[in-house]
């Protein structure tokens, strides 16, 4: 498959004529969540729905909130529409007859549930309305320390009442299928596709005018995480160990791109620490990669607390080759090989973090070998191409 020469941009997709839309099958995909950027899930929504135009469907996107306009411009297709369905949290009671009224309009024929869990009332109004083949797909990070297990009786029994109209469910991760499936909540066929990203062509000119732009000079290090800033992302143990790296060597920046309510806790974490001239705050960044976050980069850090299910700014620092500290939990470890593609550090310890960031910062042949290797996965298991073909053809069999 190719490799796109044009940042952060795919190739476009056939248009097909007004009369020819009209027969077309449709599907809806519900998704909890509000496009404010352009990134991993965004762009791996418009190779889906490309892909999915080619095999002859039309697509309906249902978005949780406010969407922001360049998104909204990133994906407008003649075969995709975009439709509010807010409040999907809980069981989706609260926007069940938006959603009939959405599904009696559109008349589906596949419809696709993903975040906010398993256990909605989408699957019985999906079916009452004719759809053939309904799916869920499971996101889902878990929290720290939870191990996951069997439910109560009364649970299970309710669970397998609700997920009874599934076809099937579309895990991202072993860890995200593991325990899902420990919970017995559904008896429904788990099927693993892990996430899947843009591979690009290594361009030094986004690196040079990123870090021009921040004040960042040439010869500094570069360590980044991109997160909603809350504190499942590990955040303040990065800043300890940034803090305790930076008074035994000059020359490491770090850099936090996101923005979320812990922001200002950690911008006034960072000053009381006396490490604010080798740190920024970025913000929300509307396109990180398009932007040159990852070029910009040399070490890429995901401290998380939380089991992530299959983060996908991981694998987008893998396909720019860096190297890449992560916590030793949920689906990390299924990205991250310890020693190989970087190095894995138990789940918010700062002294670990500290000690794999000093290893990586003094070897620049490290970092490069673990970036190349990482590099080099993305290549071979997780092309978003492959990705979205794989979801297509389940969805639409």
């Amino acid at each position: 498959m190719s490799v796109f020469k044009h940042r952060g941009e795919a190739p476009e997709p056939n248009k097909p004529a007004h009369a020819e839309r009209r027969r077309r099958p449709r599907l809806i995909y519900v998704l909890g969540l509000a496009p404010q950027k352009i990134g991993g899930i965004e762009k791996f929504l418009r190779y889906f729905v490309m892909a999915l135009d080619a095999a002859g469907w039309d697509s309906i996107l249902c978005f949780d909130g406010p969407i922001a306009n360049e998104f909204r411009s990133y994906i407008s297709f003649p075969h995709v529409t975009i439709e509010s369905l807010n409040n999907q949290g809980g069981l989706g009671l609260n926007c069940a007859g938006e959603l009939w009224n959405l599904l009696r309009k559109h008349r589906p024929q596949a419809f696709v549930y993903a975040f906010n869990g398993v256990l909605r009332c989408f699957p019985w109004l999906a079916r009452l309305a004719g759809c053939r083949q309904i799916f869920f797909n499971d996101h889902s990070s878990r929290p720290y320390g939870q191990v996951a297990a069997r439910l109560g009786l009364s649970k299970r029994v309710v669970g397998r009442v609700l997920t009874a109209p599934l076809t099937a469910i579309v895990s991202v991760s072993d860890f995200t299928r593991r325990t899902g499936d420990a919970l017995g909540v559904t008896s429904a066929r788990n099927i693993v596709v892990k996430n899947g990203v843009e591979i690009q062509e290594i361009d030094p000119r986004p690196r040079v005018e990123f870090r021009k732009r921040y004040g960042i000079t040439d010869k500094d290090i570069v360590v980044t995480q991109v997160c909603w800033m809350v504190k499942e992302k590990g955040v303040e143990a990065l800043l300890h160990a940034a803090a305790t790296l930076l008074r035994k060597r000059s020359g490491v920046y770090f850099l936090f791109v996101g923005e979320g309510p812990k922001c200002d806790k950690y911008k006034a974490l960072t000053k009381a620490l006396g490490i604010e001239r080798n740190v920024t705050f970025t913000g929300l960044i509307s396109n990180p990669t398009g932007m040159g976050v990852f070029d910009a980069s040399d070490i890429y850090c995901q401290p998380s607390l939380w089991q992530e299910a299959c983060p996908l700014a991981v694998l987008e620092a893998m396909s720019a080759k860096l190297p890449v500290i992560a916590s030793n939990t949920g689906g990390l470890p299924e990205l991250v090989e310890n020693g190989r593609t970087g190095i894995l550090v138990s789940v918010g310890n700062s002294e670990e973090i500290c000690a794999a960031l000093e290893k990586l910062v003094a070897d620049a042949e490290l970092r490069r070998s673990m970036g190349e290797a990482g590099y080099r996965a993305t290549l071979e298991a997780h092309r978003i191409e492959e990705t979205a073909r794989r979801y297509v053809d389940m969805f639409t069999k």
